[in-house]
């Protein structure tokens, strides 16, 4: 009698490997697949102002630690939008001319973000310019 590995033949033992092998990589996906399916995407929106209160125009908005580079930025009334997966979303936001800011967004509602003035902001603006003038046209020589 003989054995059942000798009355198989070898392509198709090929077949059965490549199909086993084909099976365990399709799975991978899938298991990734539901575990970023697991939490539902939900909407943020939100307002940043300055400490006046006053819309800030312009300014970037951004889920820390969000797998997607999730960014908005802000239009006239200051109002943004973006959506995430992340149970307890921090947001941090930037503007031109104002410090930095990171603020936890509330379970309900909309979140809203003050920025505080950097102070001298254009006289360094102006002091960076001319030192960069400088350097581009060698030790401040005008042409």
């Amino acid at each position: 009698m003989r054995s059942f590995s000798k009355s198989i033949s070898r392509p198709a033992y090929l077949v059965f490997f490549f199909l086993l092998l084909l099976s365990s990589f399709s799975t991978v996906p899938a298991r990734a697949q539901a575990s970023q399916t697991a939490r539902a995407p939900y909407t943020l929106t939100g307002k940043v102002t300055t400490i006046a209160g006053a819309p800030l125009a312009g300014a970037t908005v951004l889920v820390r630690g969000d797998q997607r580079d999730n960014t908005a930025i802000t239009n006239k009334e200051g109002m943004f939008l973006l959506t995430t997966r992340q149970p307890q979303p921090v947001l941090i936001v930037n503007c031109a001319g104002y410090e930095e800011n990171q603020a936890d967004v509330p379970q309900a509602g909309e979140a809203v973000v003050s920025l505080a003035p950097i102070d001298k902001y254009k006289k360094q603006l102006r002091k960076q310019g001319k030192k960069a003038y400088k350097d581009w046209n060698g030790k401040g020589k005008r042409n």
